[in-house]
């Protein structure tokens, strides 16, 4: 049985968000950036590390020997992350009427068992069952940092929550748009990167989030891809203050896909 549904109280922050960014920028941009370069990306599950001003994907190992037995669960959304002591989980349970529960649970022996799972938001008010974009999930220590996009009752968006130990801290809204979108998260003990495909207008394009208060506010957005970039399929990573945001972008020439990374420094918070 899953557990009884959580309703989170979300923290509307948009226009405050906005108007501290710009104010922020008056000042000196969010990021310094280079130019982006071209990134291979090995086959399989990867993860972006960056250090100083270089970038690269690694291989991933971490996969669930089995999928938690809950019934709705979407085989397409279920993503994991090691912590220091269990592998973590999270993943889209979708309901009878096509809307879904975000969920997460947490195994101590590599995914063969999974313990029960804790419900991060229950508000999703959708109808678009298993075929939505799945969450994206970092852990710091044990605790779960996880970023998705859903329909919530005030709108469609991106948004962030965490745990720290057995405490889940309510949602927050990271920006509110017109679709469904893919995300990437990366974290420390204080900071947060929420990378996203810009969810307004028609240009596709990358956008980063940052929070210096462990996600409870994302006090500046700003875009990482460039104005002649198709960018889609975000990841992100940080060390310090070097931040790294790839995306996937087509040549003009034969409009075959490149995955790119863009290197910067984080000038505030």
């Amino acid at each position: 049985m899953l557990p009884s549904p959580v309703k989170p109280f979300r923290v509307l922050l948009g226009a405050l968000v906005l108007a501290v960014g710009s104010l922020a920028a008056c000042d000196k941009p969010p990021v310094a950036w280079n130019d982006p370069v071209p990134l291979d990306q090995p086959q399989g599950p990867t993860k972006l590390v960056v250090s100083g001003a270089t970038a690269r994907f690694v291989v991933d190992s971490v996969r669930s020997a089995s999928l938690p037995a809950v019934p709705g669960l979407c085989n397409s959304t279920f993503v994991t992350a090691s912590g220091i002591k269990d592998l973590h989980a999270a993943w889209w349970n979708v309901r009878a009427d096509s809307s879904s529960v975000l969920l997460i649970a947490a195994s101590s022996d590599s995914g063969r068992t999974w313990g029960k799972p804790t419900a991060v938001d229950t508000t999703d008010i959708s109808s678009t069952g298993c075929k939505r974009p799945p969450p994206s999930l970092v852990t710091v220590a044990d605790d779960v940092y996880v970023a998705y996009s859903m329909i919530a009752p005030e709108g469609k968006g991106v948004f962030f929550a965490h745990t720290m130990g057995n405490m889940l801290h309510s949602p927050v809204s990271v920006i509110y748009g017109e679709r469904l979108v893919a995300t990437a998260i990366a974290a420390d003990a204080m900071r947060v990167a929420v990378a996203y495909e810009e969810p307004n207008g028609t240009r596709q394009q990358v956008d980063v989030a940052l929070s210096g208060t462990q996600g409870h506010i994302f006090e500046l957005h700003t875009t990482a891809s460039r104005s002649v970039d198709i960018a889609t399929q975000p990841a992100v990573a940080f060390n310090g203050r070097s931040l790294a945001v790839s995306w996937v972008t087509r040549r003009a020439s034969d409009s075959s896909a490149v995955r790119v990374v863009r290197v910067g420094q984080i000038q505030q918070p």
